[in-house]
């Protein structure tokens, strides 16, 4: 049982059932979610659900370790009293800048104290927060604030404003600067706030999540859904107040969401990096005496070449590997246990259902390889649907309410249970996931949709075709390459070039062309392509005339094109 805050909130609110009601206060519209009234009250019953209100997190943390270390970033160390001071006055200067509960919020955020201070505060705010990475495109704020009502506050790095003033300067929306949630602002040029719990089935989050309808869909959890995932995590990895998280996965992603909040409910410390370097990430990480990382192998298996390329003795602090996204490679599992006494733990899930299976601390290194682990609690599934007799349906206490379009849900639901688009195989409650039904790439743990790619391209001079497809990478785990068929009229001692408005001139077409063209577009720069590929004759397709992109995957080193930089330097 966590003690009670020492500045807690004025109430709690009763949380109201899923339904109507809930989507009431939700800047989202009508949310009602896909819980039935009878599953709502048994994921209550079984402890699940409204077990644990925000002040058991941050608040409760500072009453009971108040000297312990919450946050480190960087040079900056926050305690759980410093953190919890700055999260007050966050929700006072959200207050004082007249942001109210059931209001809407975009954060954009890398993986700084800042952020972290902000999405508490708009939590507490009874804010629905739209979660945006720092490196997002025009595109993807114009299309978050789309999905709020009018008069959003966005709090962005001051650093990107001028990069996105444009977008917000069409709309109606609220600039706050991200640097002012911080605990230097705490007790000084900041006022503390009171709040009420927010109800705990309302629209809390939506991150965004590559699908295959040629755009990102807003997935939308509660703080329920987010609490389940939270909880299935530190079963999973055994976490408690002991833990230190190195969060390597973007804060404003499924994974990196779910260890913030797994940080704040077990009273636990999150170191944050910003930006990966393999040997300066390993330094940091021995430095804050990190014990738990969670996210792509690739992460995992850059850390450890770091470590054995500095020699004989070097060592890791990290004692828990929690990865997903892939299959864990055997050499991998044996450097980590034999070599760095490291556990791993296979974890499986997705935006839309974070943490749904995970090994279990009894699991055996045969066991970890075999499968992808153990339902969690309160998990269900069930195969076959009408798109495949193998695809995994599922549901369950961490399982999302639904996306931002309900045309999405369309597709995604058959009744309450949640197509995963992955084959998936169930054996006496353990996992196997056979494969992907859907068409993304994993390129160092972000999954970039190649229906979104393909979109973005649509209309690029000089081609008569093109599809974006997946290249495995020794170094990212995959890699994003995009064939095209060049038009035949188009001289070939010419130069493509692509002005400010997205257009082009005809002529040979290069990979830089087709990233200025995405980038005019709007597309982020961390969903470019690193290839470019000249394919000679029609794109492989099937019989009803689609992309079969296994093919242009097979046959692509048979054909000229362009590498990105980070490739010629292999």
């Amino acid at each position: 049982m966590f003690a009670e805050p020492e500045q807690e909130p004025e109430q709690r609110q009763p949380a109201c059932p899923t339904g109507a009601a809930a989507a009431d206060s939700s800047p989202l519209g009508g949310m009602p979610g896909r819980v039935s009234p009878e599953r709502a009250a048994r994921y209550r019953a079984e402890g699940f659900w409204n077990n644990r209100g925000l002040a058991d997190g941050v608040e409760s943390g500072a009453a009971r370790r108040p000297g312990a270390v919450a946050l480190v970033d960087g040079e900056r160390r926050l305690t759980h009293a410093d953190l919890s001071s700055a999260v007050a006055t966050g929700v006072g200067l959200l207050t004082a800048r007249g942001v109210r509960a059931g209001d809407g919020a975009v954060l954009i955020s890398g993986n700084t104290r800042h952020g972290v201070i902000a999405y508490h505060a708009l939590l507490r705010a009874g804010t629905t927060v739209v979660l945006l990475d720092r490196r997002c495109g025009a595109a993807d704020v114009h299309h978050a604030l789309a999905a709020l009502r009018t008069g959003a506050v966005v709090v962005m790095p001051a650093a990107e404003r001028d990069r996105l003033g444009d977008t917000l300067a069409a709309t109606e929306a609220v600039p706050l600067e991200l640097e002012l949630f911080d605990a230097r602002t705490a007790g000084s040029a900041g006022v503390a706030a009171r709040w009420v719990e927010p109800d705990r089935d309302r629209p809390a989050a939506v991150l965004f999540s590559s699908g295959t309808t040629g755009r990102p869909k807003g997935v939308v959890h509660s703080l329920n859904t987010l609490t389940a995932g939270a909880a299935n995590l530190a079963r999973i990895t055994s976490a408690d107040e002991a833990t230190v998280l190195f969060l390597v996965s973007p804060l404003t992603s499924i994974t990196g969401l779910t260890q913030l909040q797994l940080a704040a409910d077990q009273h636990a410390t999150l170191v944050l990096e910003d930006r990966f370097s393999p040997e300066q990430s390993l330094r940091r990480l021995n430095t804050a005496g990190a014990t738990l990382l969670g996210g792509a192998p690739v992460i995992a298996e850059r850390l450890l070449a770091a470590a054995t390329a500095a020699g004989p003795g070097t060592r890791i602090s990290l004692r828990t590997l929690a990865l997903g996204g892939a299959m864990l490679p055997r050499p991998l599992l044996e450097q980590a246990t034999n070599v760095f006494g490291i556990e791993i733990v296979r974890v499986y899930g997705s935006s839309e259902a974070p943490m749904f299976s995970g090994s279990l601390p009894s699991d055996g290194r045969e066991r970890r390889l075999s499968d992808d682990g153990a339902l969690m609690p309160g998990g269900e599934v069930r195969s076959g649907s009408a798109n495949h007799p193998r695809e995994g349906l599922l549901r369950g206490p961490s399982v999302f309410l639904g996306y931002l379009d309900p045309a999405d849900d369309d597709e995604a639901f058959d009744g309450d249970w949640y197509l995963s688009g992955d084959q998936i195989e169930e054996h006496h409650g353990r996992l196997t996931v056979v494969g992907r039904l859907r068409e993304v790439v994993n390129r160092n743990g972000l999954k970039i949709s190649l229906g979104e790619v393909d979109a973005a391209l649509q209309g690029l001079p000089g081609v008569t075709e093109y599809a974006s497809f997946g290249v495995p990478d020794p170094s990212t785990g995959e890699r994003l390459a995009v064939a095209v068929v060049e038009d035949d009229t188009c001289d070939a001692d010419d130069t493509f070039t692509v002005d400010a408005a997205g257009g082009g001139n005809s002529g040979k077409i290069t990979l830089d062309d087709v990233v200025a063209y995405l980038l005019a577009r709007g597309t982020a720069r961390r969903k470019l392509p690193e290839q470019l590929v000249r394919w000679d004759g029609p794109l492989p397709r099937t019989a009803s005339g689609k992309i079969v992109r296994s093919r242009l995957a097979r046959d692509a080193p048979a054909y000229p094109g362009d590498l990105a930089a980070r490739l010629h330097e292999r």
